[in-house]
């Protein structure tokens, strides 16, 4: 299955990216997939040490909102390239597998699922900023 079959499979209507209002949506729903099993993960393993409390709400924080300079470019593509699309769409299909994994991360390894998981954002903002630049926006 195709990662945007895998997406649409997980995440209920869950447009693509054929269009500005589509990509801006999918991004949506990708960061609350990811967001609903962080706060599950810190739920289930309260009262974390202050250290990775303080971890997670930033992730929290940062799910939350789309990043403006990301996002911006992303969301500016008329047409993206089928490499960028396909770019786009492995990198929110890593986000939404590492977020299924989220249950069964036990509470000692939660430093290195939380780097995981910034490392996976990052890689995501990057492929959103490379879409763009591919379809020649700045």
């Amino acid at each position: 299955m195709d990662p945007l079959a895998q997406l649409r499979a997980k995440i209920a209507d869950f447009p693509g990216y054929d269009d500005d209002l589509c990509r801006r949506r999918s991004d949506a729903l990708v960061r609350s997939y990811l967001g609903e099993a962080l706060a599950d993960l810190a739920a289930r393993c309260d009262p974390l040490p202050p250290e990775l409390q303080a971890r997670v709400d930033q992730l929290l924080l940062r799910v939350g909102f789309a990043d403006p300079k990301s996002f911006a470019v992303h969301n500016g593509i008329a047409a993206m390239h089928q490499v960028s699309e396909v770019t786009v769409t492995a990198a929110d299909e890593a986000t939404v597998e590492l977020a299924d994994r989220a249950s069964a991360v036990a509470a000692g390894d939660l430093a290195s699922y939380f780097d995981e998981v910034t490392a996976t954002l990052n890689r995501r903002e990057v492929a959103m900023r490379a879409a763009a630049t591919a379809s020649g926006r700045p």
